[in-house]
């Protein structure tokens, strides 16, 4: 199994395992180093620069622990934020090479 893989595994336990929520939120610190402590210490094996690659933004982890929030008071289904999430990140990922083409266009 890929580091990615892994980290993805990762977030699904935590949608499912209250335990895992629970340290996740405050006071773990709402950025990488906090969440993969909490990964590694669960038996999951990879690292900040592997979690980077899904989560992409540093608000991220703040997000996550407000997602938490809301889904242990039944007001958000954690599952639902965090596949918006994934829809947000390969957005984020599209070829932006016709983006650039219309920017430069702009520019001459």
């Amino acid at each position: 199994m890929s580091h990615q893989e892994e980290v993805y595994q990762f977030f699904q336990a935590v949608c499912r395992d209250k335990t895992l929520q629970e340290k996740l939120k405050a006071p773990c610190p709402a950025n990488r180093q906090g969440f993969v402590n909490i990964a590694q210490e669960s038996g999951y094996n990879f690292t900040t620069v592997d979690i980077d690659k899904y989560v992409r933004f540093y608000q991220f982890y703040k997000e996550f622990q407000g997602a938490i929030e809301k889904y242990q008071s039944g007001s958000e289904d954690l599952s639902s934020w965090l596949k918006k999430w994934q829809k947000h990140i390969q957005l984020c990922d599209r070829d932006l090479a016709d983006d650039e083409g219309t920017i430069r266009s702009y520019l001459r």
